[in-house]
């Protein structure tokens, strides 16, 4: 047999492309298939997408301060040659992320939860780890080396066209499970060295755990009751299945580096609960406030009823309703009517629907509207769907029900039919309902107990264990006389 000489797949690459890289973090050979350049211009990209699909909560003060705390950590990071975007989005759920090149995010339903400025500086910090580290870099260049002939293929298409779609799609991913276990632990690690570095107290990135650790118990308990899948922040998702490990492994670091950084001590708790008051919380104005099962759109002007017990998921541009135990999704939209065309028209010029059946017009409390059911094919097969299209002012909104399974529509579609005929004009009564809820800081007594202030409380649901979480207390204990409390009004 000849001897066989195998050249490294990195200098291999490197010959051709250029692609073997100095990670900033560990200062070693990183195969990578992208620059900086390219990673900036990706990233530069997918924040317009970001912003696409997210809303920037609308508090400039807010805003600078959280781009303030975050440049400071971002100073003393392994990249601080880039220039780092911190936005807080107009989002309830608990959640933050990065995008290559600097973007980073945190929803101010995350912000909620936390107590104090060395803990937002940690979330931040973490962040800011995944982006000095390259971690969406490595992973979109590992994707592409699974096949090694796409990738050396890729490297030969000019234009950044199929990467910027494939890291899309590797995006899309990592806001919802994380980046994985080694890469997840590196950015804590980095986030404790950075707060350090910073001046505060890295063992802020360990109550940031406890805490979403927490959400997390109380998310999976309330999404079981539910019946639908847990939304939890990345850096706890299913790529952590032992979070108590994790927990160890930071809480060793971090006191590592609180030992040889006696300075970094600051925590800034009256500083950030001061940005807390008056905080939206839960739902946003600008999406529609759920109540119960009704919902108030005051923008837009309407009202509905949504069916009971059904999960209620609120996107920027739709809501999804889905059935308990995932029988049937209900999907409420709208669009421009731009022509004069009746209903009809719109849902067979506008919506291409020309299979309908079972058809009638209809007159929706004074609202012209017209519904039909049509067979759409999708990655399930044929499924028959009842559509009911309502003009309200310059809009027509498009309510669209499915049933999992074809044969089922009949067990659905007087539900669909009467979440549609339960549309209205928003009333004078209901305006005081479209208002959102918000945080207010209160200081607390010898009294002040928890079961107290549920009782008082505007929650609908949970109301105890939810304030409890706003303030770290959880899931027992009270709070010390003095203490600043988030409560909600």
């Amino acid at each position: 047999m000849k001897n066989i000489y195998l050249i490294p797949l990195c200098l291999l690459l490197f010959s051709l492309t250029s692609s073997c890289a100095v990670n900033p973090v560990s200062g070693k050979q990183d195969l990578v298939l992208l620059s900086e350049n390219d990673e900036i211009a990706l990233g530069r990209k997918t924040n317009q997408e970001v912003l696409q699909q997210y809303s920037v909560y609308e508090n400039q003060a807010l805003q600078t301060y959280v781009q303030t705390v975050g440049t400071k950590v971002a100073r003393n990071s392994h990249r601080n040659n880039l220039i780092y975007r911190f936005t807080v989005l107009d989002s309830k759920e608990v959640n933050a992320f990065a995008l290559p090149g600097g973007y980073i995010y945190i929803t101010r339903g995350l912000m909620a939860y936390l107590k104090s400025e060395a803990e937002l500086a940690a979330v931040l910090g973490h962040e800011v780890g995944h982006v000095t580290a390259r971690h969406s870099v490595q992973q979109y260049s590992a994707n592409q080396l699974t096949n090694f002939g796409i990738a050396l293929g890729s490297i030969f298409i000019p234009g950044m066209n199929q990467a910027s779609s494939q890291l899309a799609q590797l995006f899309g991913a990592v806001l919802l499970r994380g980046y994985g276990r080694e890469h997840e632990l590196e950015a804590d690690r980095l986030g404790a060295e950075y707060l350090a570095r910073t001046g505060y107290n890295p063992g802020a990135m360990l109550d940031v755990i406890k805490v979403l650790k927490n959400q997390e118990v109380f998310e999976k308990e309330l999404a079981a009751s539910e019946g639908r899948e847990p939304r939890i922040y990345h850096g706890v998702f299913s790529t952590h299945p032992d979070s108590d490990t994790r927990l160890q492994e930071v809480v060793g670091t971090a006191q590592a580096l609180t030992e040889n950084t006696a300075s970094a001590n600051y925590v800034g708790y009256e500083e950030y609960m001061s940005f807390m008051d008056k905080l939206i919380y839960g739902d946003s104005p600008k999406e529609g406030i759920l109540r119960g099962n009704r919902f108030f759109h005051k923008d837009l002007g309407f009202s509905m009823n949504f069916p009971e017990k059904w999960n209620v998921t609120n996107r920027p541009d739709r809501i999804l309703l889905t059935a308990p135990g995932g029988g049937a999704v209900l999907q409420i939209g709208a669009e421009d009517i731009n022509k004069k065309l009746t209903p009809r028209n719109f849902m067979i010029q506008r919506l291409g629907l020309n299979n309908l059946d079972n058809e009638a017009s209809l007159n929706i409390n004074g609202l012209e509207a017209h519904t039909g059911i049509s067979v759409i094919n999708n990655g399930q097969g044929s499924q028959p769907t009842r559509f009911i299209v309502i003009y309200f002012e310059q809009s027509a909104y498009i309510i669209a029900g499915t049933s999992k399974v074809a044969s089922n529509l009949g067990k659905y579609d007087q539900t669909f039919l009467d979440t549609a005929k339960s549309f209205h004009r928003l009333t004078k009564n209901e305006e005081v309902l479209a208002k959102p809820l918000r945080v207010k800081v209160v200081q607390a007594t010898d009294e002040t107990r928890f079961s107290d202030l549920a009782k008082q409380s505007p929650l609908e649901t949970h109301a105890e264990s939810q304030l409890r979480l706003l303030n770290a207390i959880y899931p027992n204990g009270e709070p010390h006389k003095g203490d600043l409390l988030k409560v909600i009004e």
